[in-house]
């Protein structure tokens, strides 16, 4: 059964009428579901609550036709039951920078202390705001007709009616409030909350079989959780004019979805959205890299789109080309008093790319199209490493192991890679190629280029990559760095005593992984920060 519950008059001066001067951001209630929902970054885990999971979610109590929703959950599913104090107190300074003092510090109050606090100091969060304030808080807004609404859970209706009085008091701000499955609905007119609980009684956002679909394949919604309408939105004409040439591109992704949450001893970000390309991209290569990587970065099919954007490129390249090189006291490029002759647009950019050509021999775009090929990786070992901070010259690289590695046409790219190495050569930096079964090398020495031909062991063998990559084989582009082997190295080599001291606090990170792959459905991209084990 819904209640509606008539809003209270301002306390004092009346509120503008005006919807468009009308400041959601000012209602202090708003500025709680705002802070909660930014807190999934930092404050949101960092607590945990060991509680049952279950219960509605705030898209239960959504109108179908909202457009961009934002979650936070505070009590997640069983598979989450993790004291998420512990992960963030290993890091003592930014425990305190954030307020965090012990491991069972309930989030909710370290907001309401933080955010609330100070524009209410007549609220007390025991008295007023920890008696009926749930675990769960959504927005969710519908761009094309301006309407928001945020639905806090309650656990006492009562106790809440007066809670959110006060809370919009500190603001003096008029709201609209109605009760739904155990949540407070509101938004900035009792009008708008009358007619979203209206279209929300005949179809819910947890109805809608995009969002369905979306968080079916995203899986555990974790801490917090977000989702976006993007065809809906690319027909917005507002927007379909700021998303210029990628509007189409939106509209055929359909919508998206992200999520935080904790996967074993690692924090993981998921963003998924429709597909928007048939073609099946060369898997990255990063799994196959030598064992003793430290950094990688892999990308695959970006050369096709090099020779077809290409054109585009040049095009954009040439206005701000021209607006550069405009005489700095002409406002207007058009006005008669600048003889056309002299007008810095049409031609500059070509012209530039053309000097690019002459001096250094490269032809653009075949040779990007060849440089990214299938797939371009590029391999940072673990050797020597530690001797960087040390280094007294281009010489030096040679003593690292880096290497670029080229998936394509195999003539085009060995050639390619040795003009390369010619250009490197003139500014005193040593490289060497190799040709290799799939395409060609440049690295900074012999032993680089040979591993990542022939390696004595794959990164894919190690606990540590997986940890951040753990789908590596069905991904299409991927990045990799060691945290913790790089901290070791740094550590070392003698560093400063600052310097030291932040390697010091930042010693329990072990690793970051980013990852972009897609199935028949879904583009997906993961990112995952892993800590050391405790």
């Amino acid at each position: 059964m819904t209640e509606h519950i008539p809003p209270p008059p301002p306390p004092e001066a009346p509120v503008d009428p005006d919807p468009a001067g009308r400041s959601v951001k000012g209602a202090v209630i708003g500025g709680v579901a705002v802070a909660a929902v930014l807190a999934g970054g930092l404050g949101a885990f960092a607590v945990y609550q060991k509680l049952d999971g279950g219960g509605p979610q705030p898209h239960d109590v959504m109108p179908a036709s909202t457009q961009a929703y934002a979650r936070l959950d505070l009590d997640p599913s069983a598979s989450q039951k993790i004291e998420l104090f512990q992960l963030i107190r290993r890091f003592p300074d930014v425990a305190d920078d954030i307020g965090i003092t012990s491991d069972g510090q309930d989030v909710r109050e370290l907001i309401f202390d933080q955010v609330l606090a100070p524009e209410c100091p007549g609220l007390d969060y025991e008295d007023d705001v920890e008696p009926w304030l749930g675990s769960r808080i959504g927005i969710g807004a519908n761009i094309e007709d301006e309407s928001f609404q945020i639905a806090l859970q309650t656990t006492d209706e009562q106790a809440s009616q007066a809670g959110i009085k006060k809370l919009f008091g500190c603001a003096d701000e008029e709201y609209g409030i109605a009760y739904l499955d155990g949540y407070a609905i509101l938004s900035d007119t009792q009008q708008a909350v009358d007619a979203a609980v209206t279209a929300t009684e005949k179809g819910t956002l947890a109805d809608k079989k995009a969002f369905v679909d979306d968080f079916d394949a995203l899986g555990d919604q974790g801490i917090a959780s977000a989702w976006v309408d993007v065809a809906a939105l690319a027909k917005v004409p507002e927007l379909a004019e700021a998303f210029g040439e990628q509007a189409d591109t939106f509209a055929k992704a359909g919508s998206g979805a992200t999520t935080l949450r904790v996967d074993g001893n690692a924090l993981e970000l998921v963003a998924l959205s429709g597909r928007v390309s048939d073609e099946e991209p060369s898997p990255t290569d990063l799994g196959a890299l030598p064992k003793d990587t430290i950094a990688a970065l892999s990308v695959s099919g970006v050369g096709d789109q090099v020779g077809t954007s290409f054109d585009s490129f040049v095009q954009q390249l040439d206005g701000g080309l021209g607006a550069m090189l405009l005489p700095d006291d002409v406002d207007d490029p058009s006005s008669t008093e600048i003889d056309p002759s002299d007008d810095p647009s049409g031609d500059d950019a070509q012209d530039f790319i053309d000097e690019i050509e002459r001096e250094t021999g490269l032809r653009l775009p075949e040779d990007l199209e060849t440089l990214f090929g299938d797939t371009l990786t590029l391999a940072v070992g673990a050797r020597n490493v530690e001797q960087l901070p040390t280094f007294g010259g281009p010489d030096d690289l040679s003593t690292l192991d880096v290497a670029l590695s080229l998936t394509s046409d195999r003539a085009k790219a060995l050639d390619l890679v040795q003009r390369l190495a010619d250009l490197a050569a003139d500014v005193g930096i040593p490289l060497v190629t190799a040709a290799t079964d799939r395409g060609a090398v440049l690295a900074t020495n012999q032993d680089a280029a040979d591993a990542v031909s022939d390696p004595d062991g794959t990164l894919g063998e190690r606990d540590t990559f997986t940890e951040v990559v753990p789908d590596a084989e069905a991904s299409s582009s991927g990045l990799f760095v060691d945290i913790g082997a790089i901290i070791d190295a740094l550590q070392q080599a003698d560093p400063p005593d600052d310097l030291a001291k932040d390697l010091e606090e930042a010693s329990d990170l072990s690793a970051f992984g980013l990852s972009v792959g897609e199935d028949d459905d879904h583009s997906t991209l993961r990112l995952r920060l892993a800590l050391t084990e405790d």
